[in-house]
């Protein structure tokens, strides 16, 4: 029984925590400054002629 318990709790925490995960990694904010990120870095340069 004891070891059912703990299964049964360790699967509750990694489900939260996944979930948790996954709220922040596709959180509009984030997603939004990865954008801007990415963004900047690959915008094309102007060229000085």
């Amino acid at each position: 029984m004891p070891r059912i318990l703990a299964l049964v709790l360790i699967a509750i925490v990694a489900l939260t925590v996944l979930s948790f995960t996954t709220h922040i990694l596709f959180s509009p904010w984030l997603l939004v400054a990865i954008g801007i990120l990415v963004w900047i870095k690959f915008r094309p340069r102007r060229s000085r002629q």
